[in-house]
């Protein structure tokens, strides 16, 4: 999934469904993801789920959506709740920003 559509580690394949002429692939959490971003405590329960409808890049012509799970986790050590973040791709190239120099023109 990396490197056909920029999916990073710490994602399972599920499944793959074929619907109006797209195609769409499921993803779940990898329980090793679930880690607290307060105090990285990795001891947390999972307290439901929605999904993430992500487009993607195209395989011919059929578009493709991934379908990921987003985990509402609950930290067993300090009690912060949070969500792991679905695996969106790194962008391409930076865009440019304009220069305080170039606004004077």
């Amino acid at each position: 999934m990396y490197h056909a559509f920029g999916v990073r580690e710490g994602y399972d394949y599920r499944r793959t469904d074929y619907i109006e002429g797209r195609v769409e692939f499921h993803l779940r959490v990898k329980e090793s993801m679930l880690v607290c971003p307060k105090c990285a405590g990795q001891e947390v329960w999972r307290r439901g789920s929605r999904e993430r409808r992500i487009s993607s890049v195209p395989i011919g012509p059929k578009a493709v959506v991934l379908v990921v799970e987003v985990p509402k986790c609950e930290c067993r050590g300090c009690g912060e709740t949070f969500e792991v973040s679905p695996p969106l791709p790194m962008p391409m190239c930076d865009t440019p920003t304009a220069s305080p120099d170039m606004s004077a023109n």
